[in-house]
């Protein structure tokens, strides 16, 4: 006879009893009590070691404590041991499973998310890029993030100027441009999927000469931003980069169970996104056709970059060794490979 602990499966009650295999049934006994099971009816939880076996008998549960009586009873039950079972038993086969989970989700992570976001963002109408874009902006401006420009309207009006002539022949969605101030985002643009670009005073400040003027190379340094977002907004990079951070964060939520890591804000996702570098360097390949279009060189927006360099010092100062070998791992493009790509632009 082998102790057990028996749940009948209506309350919690613990009831000892013992087992006892005959005639190819599962005996259950105790005082005042008596249950029998076919052996093809008694279902066997996967066991582990040093812990209690559990039967599935129906509605009722068995659970057998580890002792001597552990093994009888699964050679009663004609138990052996599954292939995965063998396997997770050794510490070598344990340890390549994990690398091969692990060399599956970074996979997953790297190729099958993008993939995924591309096959999605490609099918969806124009609308939902309108929708996202006005929640963005939206969203941006509840959380106190952009404000209205403190510069003048001269100012703003020969930024918002520039507009047009960065614009292809048949834009894919209307786009406009709005300038704002931001303590959050400094000196920066950002392309919203509806069409909308937002550039910061601090953005503009940048392109100022040594008398505070808006010139002729500031201009077309704002004009290569300009055609960089708008590039942005004609190849979608938004919206895709947004799915490909929703099902990134997806992924992470069903993996890891916590499904509140979801809940970030759109104006989080966008500020704290990076585009791929297939994404930048086509959006810099856009800018470059716009200047050129204008009678410009692909200078101007290599300018805009270092001077965004040179306002953000402490970004940029990682040893050379360092950034050469991070850049292998990021999909984001090197400012300085940027730069030198657009300076070596010429016809």
């Amino acid at each position: 006879m082998i102790a057990a602990h028996f749940f009948d499966g209506h309350d919690a009650r613990l009831q000892p009893v013992g087992l006892d295999v005959r005639n190819d049934h599962l005996h259950v006994d105790a005082p005042g009590f008596e249950r029998s099971y076919p052996l093809a009816d008694v279902l066997l939880s996967e066991p582990f070691e040093h812990a209690p076996l559990v039967l599935r008998l129906g509605d009722a549960t068995c659970e057998v404590p580890y002792g001597p009586g552990r093994q009888a009873l699964l050679a009663a039950l004609d138990y052996r041991k599954s292939a995965v079972e063998r396997w997770q038993a050794r510490w070598p086969a344990a340890l390549l499973a994990l690398v091969l989970l692990l060399a599956l989700l970074g996979a997953g992570f790297v190729w099958g998310v993008p993939a995924a976001a591309e096959f999605i963002a490609a099918r969806l109408p124009a609308s939902v890029d309108i929708k996202l874009g006005r929640a963005a902006l939206a969203g941006l401006e509840a959380q106190g993030m952009l404000a209205p420009s403190r510069l003048s309207d001269d100012r703003i009006a020969d930024v918002e100027a520039l507009l047009p002539r960065a614009l292809p022949a048949h834009p894919r969605v209307p786009v406009r441009l709005l300038v704002r101030s931001s303590d959050t985002l400094g000196a920066n643009a950002l392309a919203l999927p509806d069409g909308t670009i937002v550039m910061t005073d601090g953005m503009v400040r940048l392109a100022f000469d040594d008398r505070n003027e808006l010139d002729d190379d500031g201009k077309a340094a704002l004009l290569g931003v300009i055609g960089h977002e708008v590039g942005h907004i004609e190849r979608r990079h938004a919206t895709r980069a947004m799915m490909g951070s929703s099902l990134t964060a997806a992924l992470s939520a069903t993996l890891f169970g916590d499904f509140s890591a979801v809940a970030a804000g759109l104006p989080a996702v966008l500020t704290q996104m990076r585009y791929s570098r297939a994404m930048e360097l086509g959006a810099d390949d856009d800018a470059v056709k716009v200047l050129r279009r204008n009678g410009l060189e692909p200078d101007a927006l290599a300018d805009a970059l270092e001077a965004l360099e040179r306002a953000h010092p402490g970004e940029n100062k990682l040893p050379r060794w360092l950034k050469r070998s991070m850049g292998y791992l990021s999909t984001h493009p090197d400012t300085d490979e940027r730069i030198a790509r657009l300076r070596e632009a010429h016809p």
